[in-house]
């Protein structure tokens, strides 16, 4: 089906219609492949399998405007460094507006905490260059996009001094390559690796945060053990208590600031009480 140039599903069709440079093995495919059933679905991608290829999958980011750290054209280009590196699924094509990739198909399912701190560590110690995150200056964008919505009366007052401490507490600290969102839901394997995907918040960052973020799902004691494993000699309890309660934080923060409504979104009294208790 032709598109025109503008049209939204543009992007995709230019991405099929190169299926020849990107199959890789073109005596194996004899026809166009056209889009699949829907994998997986986030706040700024569609991940898509494809017919008659299923050791392919099509990413679409369809939210280029989000809230996301990097901008497309960055995320592919620390999603590459990771890949050279074996952190992250070869890109096999990128569309022109950067808003498409192909790449390998991974499975997904659980993943023990070894992999998951092992994989957290080697990104830490990738050395791989990228932007500098400030915590306290993402915050405050959530801020504002918040009460452009009119939604402040739910949100945290990151002005509170011991909050804003927290940030600047972080922000202080010496920083790493980060994936800042490496979630089990953001693993994926193939054959014997563990790959991360979605690349949209990797940052030079504070190595606490991101353990922080990566194991909100654990319980207390396996969790305090997970940072333990990758943060290693670079380990600090107070950090670490620091990280916890900011992490929560911005969960908060960005959930009120990306969705349309407040379902759903942690209350911000819950979020409160873990300054109440430091205190």
């Amino acid at each position: 089906m032709a598109t025109r140039a503008g049209h939204l599903l543009a992007p995709v069709s230019e991405a099929l219609n190169a299926w020849q440079v990107w199959a890789a093995d073109p005596h194996l495919y004899h026809r166009r492949p056209g889009l699949g059933e829907v994998l997986g679905t986030g706040s700024a991608n569609t991940v898509f399998a494809l017919d008659r290829m299923p050791d392919r999958v099509l990413r679409v980011r369809h939210n280029s405007a989000s809230l996301s750290l990097n901008p497309p054209e960055k995320e592919i280009e620390l999603w590459q460094a990771a890949a050279k590196l074996g952190l992250a699924p070869h890109v096999l094509w990128v569309g022109a507006n950067r808003n498409v990739v192909v790449t390998k198909r991974l499975t997904f399912g659980e993943i023990d905490e070894q992999a998951h701190s092992q994989l957290l560590k080697d990104i830490h110690e990738s050395g791989i260059t990228a932007p500098r995150l400030s915590l306290e200056q993402t915050a405050h964008r959530y801020a504002v996009t918040i009460m452009a919505k009119r939604l402040s009366h739910l949100a945290v007052d990151i002005r509170t001094p011991i909050i804003h401490d927290d940030l600047q507490r972080l922000d202080n600290e010496p920083a790493c390559f980060c994936h800042n969102d490496l979630t089990p839901s953001n693993i994926g394997r193939r054959e014997r690796s563990h790959l991360a995907i979605d690349w949209e918040y990797a940052s030079l960052g504070n190595r606490h945060f991101d353990i922080a973020v990566a194991s909100q799902y654990m319980e207390p004691t396996a969790r305090y053990e997970f940072a333990e494993a990758v943060a290693g000699v670079f380990f600090d309890p107070h950090q670490w208590d620091a990280a916890c309660r900011v992490a929560l934080l911005m969960d908060h923060l960005w959930s009120l600031a990306a969705l349309d409504h407040a379902d759903g979104v942690l209350a911000k009294t819950v979020v409160e009480k873990n300054w109440t208790s430091y205190e």
